[in-house]
């Protein structure tokens, strides 16, 4: 049976595993409008418990429509971006859950919606059909997104992470990767920005962005469609849109799953409090927390668990909790949490509609206000602006299968004087909020959301007076992402709704980080941090607490990995921090900090960062009891579980350190070698024996990566200066699959041609190019393809790929095994410093690109000269330390030394747009990754 808008029904309930869950009316006629309109409307405006974060299956299926030739062309991306953490999860988990349903599909309608998603997939070689991506600040960045240009995307952000990456400044991304991310998010994209009230001004600034991409004197093709930009909030702001899909009594009529869920009364009252702002200590305070505790245990008692307990700070989050925990149990739930932390919360029943019965209270501050799929029995909420309460009273009864419950909002009970410190709100606020709530008290339905529609909470006062509109001249500086400037433009005039916002950095623990610089650098590039393992912090919060820390830390951004100065160098002290350090932070960034750090506050076993924390965290690199593919990471020797210095047993111990001994053999190479790694795993058997299951399964993973292929893991020892290796790792090399600058030189199979790479880079680009309909440009970007790795038939480039010297042919990958092999190759070639080869490529193909009209000619030369993000507009080298070859002598004299190149990059912007150009450079830089990681 073909696929058609007849079958949603059908869709809807097999993606949510039952056949009783149908979708509402509001849901039908937003896919409706979609294949009838081959647009996304402007506005969502759906009460909050209405099923909002179904807007991703809706995608899933329109564009399933498309594959089938049942709707027409519509955006591939969709980015969901909400500014709450907690929801961009829940959106993402809701996401995965789909993906899974769909890859493991086998028969009926989830079967075919895969094989058509699949479809669209220039190789379909057994990958999902759906690629989903989480982007948010504090952890590192994912790249695997940006490979596949035709395939359907979920990308769930924050709106700095998605913002910036529009604007060609993606925080935590290298400069390299940040025009193909601003192409990617801005051709053939839609975003969802739920809450719309928390982002006006990002909505107003992608807005403009789509404008301008469409300004070039040659548009893409009409296939492409432009960005487009839908707010969902459940309280619109009359702002005159032409379309908008909203709620109507008719879906309330149709549905009394939906009826229940919005109208359901939830009765409101308000809870005087002995003083109000809370003190930050003294008896006040006590009397405060009592009256809410008190009041707690009472909403326990009439209506059951669990109780939400939502309060405006961390500090009386965890003081509340600890006199309810005399009560019952309870959990505390705050602050910015590490993604291995939420991932154990999701592994309980807490954060789910069904919730956990045991649990009494649960504790949150903002983290759970928004979006997330919450159940709770009642609340008591301290006073906040009315649009907080909205999303706080949404975590109550949800679902309307109970018949009674209760919120109660504790404060002041009357209005505040403009002096009083409401920190991080505003007095106007909070008093147009009491007044609201007191008219709210007298209605028995109370907060329930379709009664809202009729009495809607007051709107949260503007934190700036004007937003910011982007302007070409503005674009045209973001996109010179090579440019290195003295200081990063501050983007968040175009992208926060509030100018003192501050952004996310990550800390990653490592236990028992070494002394010495060099040796520190070396284990954090062999292992880099994981997503899984950064705890998010506001810039300003980590700048503070990690200038407390008197031991060498390490500040990764992207691939560089360098030294952070935490505090100013004492002269006194017994370890001056190198002079090479400094202090500098900037969004996305992630400092690794050892395990004697005691600047968190630990509760339930989950750090976070704030002011006063005194705690210690744990190391949680090997935590994930199953990894995924390129995640795998085994350590033995100091620093790991598995320490020969710190094992009590005496036995376990001498196995431990003759693994080491086995893994230290003098032979160079040894460890690249079959019989070398079989010794180390016959060692690693021997102490596996001697250990407990829990401890042992880890040691068998990773004797299963020793005599497993040799290229897909590497195996390395480090050891401190003047001693010994004391330090075994063992890393999964597949990681480098999604590293670009790996790629170049490295690939998962063995080595490759020039010629064959070239053929095949070119080949996988205009198929990219046909399958989305960009019609002449797809033959310019197979052009560019065949010819993006001229460059590297520079003998010394060719000597870093075969430094033995032992291939007839030219080569494009290296047959060398690890990373650290490359790189030794590389310093030994004569190149110098950060030379391009793509900058010599454009000299190598400048002549086969003569016969093609200038416009043509130049947008080839430019994709092969940023076909690795570099050359936008500049590089490193000028014409005579790029080559000393005659044949090219006068050409990049002109393209390099006079400006020529600087002009061609600013025709080509006037040409095809500035976002244009991202856009087609990120698909010929899809192709090069694709085939790259398939080992071409």
């Amino acid at each position: 049976m073909r696929l058609s808008l007849e079958r949603f029904d059908e869709y809807f309930a097999a993606v949510h595993g039952t056949v009783e869950i149908r979708p509402y009316g509001w849901q039908r006629r937003l896919l409706e409008q979609l294949v009838t309109d081959g647009r996304w409307p402007e506005v969502i405006a759906a009460p909050t418990s209405a099923g909002k974060t179904s807007v991703i299956d809706i995608h899933i299926f329109a564009v399933a429509l498309m594959a089938a030739g049942a709707a027409p062309r519509l955006p591939r991306r969709l980015s969901m971006v909400v500014d709450r953490r907690v929801l961009v999860d829940d959106q993402h988990q809701h996401a995965c859950q789909v993906r899974d349903r769909l890859h493991v599909a086998t028969s009926g309608i989830l079967a075919e919606v895969a094989d058509l998603l699949r479809s669209l997939l220039v190789t379909a070689n057994g990958t999902s059909p759906l690629l989903i991506t989480r982007l948010r600040g504090g952890v590192p960045a994912p790249r695997a997104w940006r490979d596949d240009a035709t395939a359907c995307q979920i990308i769930c952000a924050t709106p700095d992470m998605w913002g910036s990456r529009l604007l060609f400044s993606g925080y935590g991304s290298s400069p390299a990767s940040r025009p193909r991310e601003a192409g990617l998010l801005a051709f053939d994209s839609v975003v969802v920005v739920d809450e719309a009230h928390l982002s006006r001004q990002l909505i107003y600034t992608a807005r403009r962005v789509a404008q301008l991409a469409a300004i070039s004197d040659r548009p893409l093709p009409v296939p492409v469609p432009v960005l487009q930009v839908v707010e969902a909030t459940a309280t619109p702001d009359g702002s005159g849109a032409v379309s908008h899909v909203d709620v109507e009594d008719g879906d309330l009529a149709d549905s009394p799953v939906l009826r229940q869920r919005l109208c359901r009364p939830k009765p409101v009252e308000l809870l005087e409090l002995p003083v109000w702002p809370i003190p930050a200590k003294g008896a006040a305070r006590a009397r405060a927390l009592a009256t809410m505790a008190e009041r707690a245990i009472a909403l326990r008692g009439q209506y059951g668990p669990t109780i939400g307990c939502f309060v405006n700070n961390v500090a009386t989050a965890t003081d509340l909790a600890a006199q309810l925990a005399q009560t019952g149990r309870t959990r505390l739930v705050c602050g910015r949490l590490r993604p291995y932390d939420l991932d154990r919360l999701h592994g309980t029943k807490l954060l789910t509609p069904d919730g956990d019965p045991e649990v009494d209270y649960v504790i949150s501050t903002q983290s759970l206000e928004v979006g997330a799929d919450l159940d709770w029995a009642a609340a008591l909420v301290e006073l906040a602006p009315g649009s907080a309460i909205i999303q706080r009273a949404g975590r109550v009864n949800r679902r309307g299968n109970r018949t009674h419950t209760r919120i109660v909002v504790a404060g002041a009970d009357k209005q505040l004087t403009d002096k009083t410190n409401v920190a991080p709100y505003e007095v106007d606020d909070l008093n147009d909020a009491l007044a609201w709530l007191c008219e709210r008290t007298t209605d028995p339905d109370g907060l329930a959301p379709w009664t809202l529609r009729e009495h809607p909470p007051p709107g949260q006062r503007r934190r700036r007076t004007l937003l910011q509109r982007p302007e070409l001249s503005d674009a045209w500086m973001w996109s010179r992402t090579n440019d290195l400037l003295f200081a990063t433009a501050d983007l968040d005039l175009w992208l926060s709704d509030d100018l003192a916002d501050d952004l996310d950095v990550g800390i990653v623990i490592r236990q028992d980080l070494p002394a010495d610089p060099a040796t520190a650098i070396d284990l954090i590039r062999e292992l880099p941090p994981l997503d899984y393992e950064a705890i998010p912090a506001k810039i300003n919060v980590a700048r503070d607490r990690l200038a407390e820390i008197d031991t060498l830390m390490l500040r990764v951004r992207d691939d560089e990995v360098s030294i952070y100065r935490g505090q100013d160098n004492d002269p006194s002290g017994p370890e001056p921090q190198p002079q090479t350090a400094d202090r500098t932070l900037r969004p996305g960034d992630i400092v690794v900090v050892g395990s004697s750090a005691a600047i968190f506050t630990v509760i339930d076993d989950m750090p976070l960062v704030d002011r006063t924390g005194t705690d210690l965290a744990s190391d949680v690199l090997e935590g994930p009891e199953k990894a995924n593919v390129g995640q795998f990471v085994f350590r033995l020797g100091r620093g790991s579980c598995l320490d020969p210095a710190t094992t009590n047993d005496d036995e376990v111990s001498s196995a431990i350190t003759h693994v080491l001994s086995a893994a230290t053999a003098d032979n160079a190479g040894y460890l690249n070698r079959r019989p070398g790694r079989h010794n180390v795993a016959d060692a690693l058997a021997k102490l596996a024996a001697l250990l407990e299951e829990s401890a042992a399964r880890s040691i068998r993973e990773a004797i299963k990566a020793l005599r497993g292929r040799i290229k897909d893991f590497e195996v390395t020892t480090l050891a401190d200066p003047d001693e010994p290796p004391s330090r075994l790792l063992i890393t999964d090399n597949r990681r480098l699959i999604h590293d670009e600058a790996a790629r170049q030189q490295w690939t998962p199979k063995e080595r490759v041609t020039l010629p064959a790479h070239a053929h095949a880079v070119a080949a996988r680009a205009r198929s990219i190019g046909d399958r989305l309909g960009l019609g002449p440009l797809a033959d310019l970007l197979c052009l560019a393809g065949l010819h993006h790795d001229d460059g590297k038939a520079e003998p010394r480039f060719q000597f870093s790929l075969d430094p033995d010297q032992t291939s007839a042919e030219l080569l494009a990958k290296s047959g060398m095994t690890t990373r650290r092999k490359i790189d030794r190759a590389r310093a030994m070639s004569g190149l110098p410093s950060n030379w391009r080869h793509e900058q010599l490529s454009i000299l190598a193909c400048w002549d086969a690109l003569a016969d093609l009209p200038c416009d043509h000619r130049d947008l080839v030369a430019r994709l092969v000269g940023t076909s690795h993000g570099q050359g936008r507009p500049g590089y490193p080298h000028t014409s005579t330390e790029l080559t000393s070859d005659p044949r090219f002598t006068d050409l990049a004299r002109l393209l390099f030394d006079e400006g020529e190149w600087d002009h061609l990059i600013e025709r080509t912007h006037a040409a095809f747009g500035v976002w244009g150009c991202a856009y087609l450079e990120a698909l010929l830089r899809a192709a090069d990754g694709q085939v790259s990681s398939e080992g071409s």
